[in-house]
């Protein structure tokens, strides 16, 4: 819910459906039984969701004086690369129909 607030400060409507939707995933798994290797999955699925939210969702808001320009809300863990770091994986990465297909599982 940390990540939430980090990622959707100032946006107070994707900030309340983004941690209703946290808490509506985390209330769907309270069944499973601690230390099994699907609390494992859920936990471990958990942290790699708040470390995408920090690091690599960027806001943008359309500028008051010039509507045809956006400016960025990036943040101190927003992650900065290079191009050179985003080379070293082409055609390595997935489709975004692939990701959503392997999320929903």
């Amino acid at each position: 819910l940390r990540a939430t607030r980090i990622a959707f400060q100032g946006d107070d409507s994707t900030l309340y459906n983004s941690r209703r939707f946290a808490r509506d995933s985390f209330d769907q798994n309270r069944g499973i039984k601690a230390g099994s290797i699907e609390a494992e999955k859920a936990v471990e699925h958990a942290q790699g969701v708040a470390q995408i939210l920090r690091e690599n969702v960027v806001q943008g808001a359309t500028d008051k004086e010039e509507s045809d320009t956006y400016k960025l809300r990036i943040h101190d863990q927003t992650e900065r690369g290079d191009n050179e770091s985003v080379k070293q994986f082409k055609g390595t990465t997935k489709s975004f129909a692939e990701v959503k297909r392997c999320s929903l599982i």
